[in-house]
């Protein structure tokens, strides 16, 4: 029984609004190491924006077996707004191949997962994904109530499903699927809008610490055909550089997996949500 870590990095340091590559390549080049040292891979959510000044180091990072996706921001790609739940199911699939085009005239591959910005979505989201060839995705952060970034999951799936091809609170129907960014079910910040996630920016390794254990628990306790945690974080601080704040969170994070893990008697896979998506459909086959 095998828990799948899925450490994923939202890669966007080339947008207006921070325009930091040398930051960007940082944060992805550390990121990728600390994995590394534990023979785990990850998973490389990126803007459009960042396929081109990063390809090289993005084609060796594939060759390692890290997965390359695609993470969408609209107001990259459109002057309509900024949140991809605002779109109609039409458009957000033009945006997607858009973007997907984009990635296969850098780096010779279309990415087959995707998270939104934001994560925001509707329910004519996961259907255009599917027909623009993703086979998985992460984006759902169960929990959340940011509707004025079209970013509403309060009451979707804690874990693992395939998604709905007709209300993304629902699961099953859609061979594409959703492993949602892990979450507190019980503890909401910002007012109450947020649900506390295992974002590594957001708190120290001690209290994320907790809340792995708690995620990791309720999943073995409840006896799940597939387990697995999905990490957050953004490229946009500098992991490669030791004494980093946020890269001993991630050091902290990880060593709290791996005990946990033993204390709960299961294997670790630190794994692409690509490979992750396999395992499930292996342990949950697709009844349509």
């Amino acid at each position: 029984m095998s828990f799948h870590l899925c450490w994923t990095i939202d890669c966007e340091s080339t947008r207006k609004e921070i325009g930091d590559v040398n930051l960007g390549e940082n944060a992805i080049r550390g990121f990728a190491e600390l994995l590394e040292q534990r023979n785990w891979r990850g998973t490389f959510f990126l803007v459009p924006g960042e396929v081109e000044p990063f390809a090289d180091l993005l084609k060796a990072l594939s060759e390692k077996g890290h997965e390359i996706a695609l993470h969408l921001h609209p107001d990259e790609l459109s002057s309509e707004g900024p949140y991809l739940g605002s779109y109609s199911g039409a458009a957000q699939e033009a945006m997607i191949r858009q973007a997907q085009d984009h990635f296969e005239k850098h780096l010779g591959t279309r990415p087959v997962s995707f998270r939104p910005g934001f994560c925001s979505a509707n329910d004519a989201t996961f259907v255009a994904m599917s027909r623009c060839g993703v086979r998985q995705a992460s984006a759902s952060m169960p929990g959340r109530r940011m509707t004025t970034a079209a970013s509403h999951w309060a009451g979707a799936p804690l874990f693992s499903h395939y998604a709905n091809p007709h209300n993304r609170f629902l699961s099953g129907g859609l061979d594409l699927v959703e492993i949602p960014i892990s979450v507190d079910w019980e503890s909401m910040i910002w007012g109450g809008i947020h649900p506390q996630d295992l974002r590594v920016e957001f708190t120290d390794s001690k209290n994320h610490g907790f809340l792995i254990e708690k995620i990791m628990k309720r999943q073995v306790h409840e006896g799940l055909p597939f387990k697995a945690l999905v990490v957050l974080t953004h490229n946009l601080f500098r992991f490669a550089d030791t004494g980093d704040f946020r890269r001993t969170t991630m050091l902290g994070m990880m060593d709290s997996m791996e005990r946990v893990a033993r204390d709960l008697k299961v294997d670790t896979a630190g794994t692409t949500l690509a490979a992750a998506a396999a395992a499930f459909r292996s342990a949950v086959p697709f009844r349509g």
